[in-house]
């Protein structure tokens, strides 16, 4: 064996090596979300009670990830991805978690070896790959279960730029073809990449500057392809926030806000980048919160702007002596473009997530950077102990701040710790409390949240919900009116409203606002579900089973869809479909309530060759410790026990469920406690 061969064999052990160590890093900082939960934020649009993704992998959920937008945001791939896990760990949210964190370790992995690879430097290319892996700015992007699309993309990224490093040093139409493929897979689980075709232009300068020459002409064409895709992805997003009303209107955030925005939000970046204390997961944008302070054109927006053209100026003067520096400042300026706020997309200042690609760039700058301005051999050894001494202390920071994603309270809290006016975390936590049923506290949260904003329809909209359940009905009201003042289609305020009516028995007013709420939202499965319910109930059948087929159309992975088109189907008389519908719910959720308690309401009340009381009573069995209480199981159980024989223990059982029922439900129980009554069990 050779020296060389002995030297390249050498240096592929030390790279696997290194390899090893930044996966061992990732996973003792990530291995803590096996513990996680799915989180509010996002989460459950998502993936937790998105049936597009609940569902798991299937034809029809492939289809749906392509051609619909869903949370203002066109990203196919990685609905995919999110589908693809709950097929393998069901709804588990530990392995959800876990899968992230293997994608950021690989992602860590292949940083280095780019690096590696186009600069040559073995040492540099591992230190960045580490600060990489460890700076508590990428957390959001990993322990978020919703988040994703960023490392997902991320890998994307580093295999086109890996493509683009063989193709540069040996072009080919196949080579060119891998980068520009890579490049598109990463578009369809992100559209941040979009400025990449742009950071190709970066590479070219350095570190690629020493591959063979390729004319001027021939650079430019091979990054055509490129730019068009990224401009394709950049009209299909545009089209697809703007669709869910996600962009910020010129009115409402002006050009000198959004300037100011960019610039701030720049400077921030860079400083959490340097100092990654007090993270959260929601940053207020101040011209929404503290507009009579915000001031676009004050003395902070100006030394904020003069720092950057510094930095920059800087960056350019040195590109001859330092060309890494000038590339990595020019990277993150770049990669942040998209996010910076010019089109400001949210209500937030700026976000942790946005920094996972963009501010690698950065860190190139500073260890490429520092190595090309310091030529002495011990004084780069002392930056590189230096920089492994910064990434010790990033990986105990990215520790603790992994701990805060772990569920509601603790993500909320903490944000509410270390920011200011923060009210999407009192909304938040608002809602986390009511569900746990802490009204009080809930209640002050909301209030806090409107206190901040008071054009905040969202609170508005909780907060009358909440009065709802209090049995506060005209603050409740009044909070649904304000609510519906302010976004007259706020669907969750009508939705609300509706069902506060109906559970006083006024079904036609309940019915109008759950028409106009289909009116307004067709694409809503919950409007059309809550529509098909009033309908069922004023015996409008035909009605309630257009509604519920509508609502299962846009929800086919639905077991609650399917449990109410059953039930308008066996009040319609057709006992077969509607066991048909029962057993799909079941299969999609074998311990959902509705499912079981329809199949035994079935088995209990139907004659002929469906009639199965002993079926009934099993099925009625694996919801008693759960859902015993409710005035429908009591119900079923009535009809259950009336079917066995059992017509006193049957009326006593309907007796209670009669007690606990809404008024609409009343004079169709008093007609079975009477069949019961007089020793009959239903049959239909």
């Amino acid at each position: 064996m050779s020296t060389a061969e002995r030297a390249r064999g050498a240096g592929a052990r030390i790279e696997l090596l290194v390899a090893v160590a930044l996966v061992l890093v990732v996973g003792a900082l990530y291995v803590q979300t096996r513990q996680h939960g799915f989180v509010s934020f996002d989460d459950g649009s998502y993936i937790a009670k998105n049936p597009h993704v609940n569902s798991g992998l299937s034809l029809e959920n492939a289809r749906w990830a392509f051609s619909e937008f869903h949370s203002a945001n066109w990203h196919p791939l990685t609905w995919l991805s999110h589908q693809l896990d709950v097929q393998l760990f069901a709804l588990a949210a530990g392995p959800h978690h876990l899968m992230s964190g293997a994608l950021h370790a690989l992602n860590a992995v292949l940083c280095f070896l780019f690096l590696r690879r186009a600069t040559g430097s073995l040492w540099a290319s591992a230190l960045v790959a580490l600060l990489f892996a460890v700076h508590p700015q990428r957390v959001e992007s990993v322990a978020w279960a919703a988040e994703r699309k960023d490392v997902l993309c991320a890998t994307f990224f580093f295999l086109t730029l890996l493509a683009y490093l063989r193709y540069a040093r040996a072009p080919s139409r196949g080579r060119h073809a891998l980068a520009l493929g890579c490049f598109a897979l990463g578009l369809l689980a992100k559209p941040m990449l979009v400025t990449l075709p742009l950071v190709l232009v970066l590479l070219d300068l350095w570190p690629l500057a020493q591959t063979p020459p390729r004319p001027l002409r021939a650079r430019v064409l091979e990054k055509l392809p490129f730019l068009a895709l990224a401009l394709a992805s950049a009209l299909v997003t545009l089209y697809a926030q703007r669709a869910g009303n996600a962009v910020r209107s010129i009115e409402v955030l002006p050009l000198d806000a959004r300037v100011a925005t960019a610039v701030l939000g720049t400077f921030a970046y860079v400083g959490k980048a340097f100092w990654p204390l007090e993270l959260a997961f929601f940053y207020p944008h101040p011209a929404f919160v503290t507009p009579q302070e915000f001031a676009p054109l004050g003395t902070r927006v100006w030394l904020a702007a003069v720092a950057l053209v510094a930095l920059t100026y800087g960056a350019w003067r040195l590109r001859a002596r330092a060309p890494a520096l000038f590339v990595g400042w020019s990277w993150m300026g770049l990669m942040l473009a998209p996010v910076i706020g010019l089109v400001q997309v949210g209500s937030q200042f700026y976000a942790d997530r946005y920094a996972y690609l963009p501010l690698l760039g950065l860190t190139i700058a500073l260890v490429f950077g520092l190595r090309e301005l310091v030529r002495a051999v011990a004084l780069q050894r002392a930056l590189f102990a230096l920089g492994l001494v910064a990434g010790a202390a990033c990986a105990t920071l990215t520790y603790r701040q992994v701990g805060t994603w772990k569920d509601d309270p603790t993500l909320y809290a903490r944000a509410l710790e270390v920011t200011e006016r923060n009210y999407v975390a009192h909304q938040n936590l608002g809602m986390y409390l009511q569900g746990r049923g802490e009204l009080v506290g809930a209640r002050e949260h909301y209030q806090a949240a409107l206190a901040i904003v008071p054009d905040l329809y969202s609170a508005h909209g909780n907060l009358g919900a909440l009065y709802a359940q209090q049995g506060q009905r005209e603050l409740a009201v009044a909070e649904f009116r304000e609510a519906l003042r302010l976004v007259p289609d706020f669907l969750d305020a009508r939705l609300s409203w509706g069902l506060l009516l109906e559970r006083e028995g006024d079904l036609a007013a309940a019915l109008e606002h759950y028409q106009r709420a289909v009116r307004e939202h067709p694409e809503s499965a919950e409007a059309w579900r809550q529509c098909g319910g009033v309908l069922l109930t004023l015996g409008r059948l035909a009605e309630a089973r257009t509604a519920f087929e509508r609502a299962l159309e846009r929800e086919p992975g639905s077991a609650e869809a399917e449990c109410d088109l059953g039930s308008a189907l066996d009040e319609l008389g057709d006992a077969r479909a509607a066991l048909a519908h029962f057993s799909a719910a079941q299969r999609r959720a074998p311990e959902l309530a509705r499912a079981l308690h329809g199949e035994a309401w079935l088995r209990a009340t139907r004659a002929g060759e469906l009639r199965d009381p002993a079926r009934a009573a099993a099925l009625l069995q694996r919801c008693a410790a759960r859902d015993g209480a409710h005035w429908t199981h009591q119900r079923v159980q009535a009809a259950v026990l009336a079917a066995q024989g059992q017509f006193k223990q049957a009326a006593a059982a309907q007796a209670e469920a009669f007690a606990a029922a809404p008024r609409a439900q009343w004079e169709r129980l008093k007609a079975e406690l009477a069949s019961y009554q007089a020793g009959r069990a239903l049959e239909r």
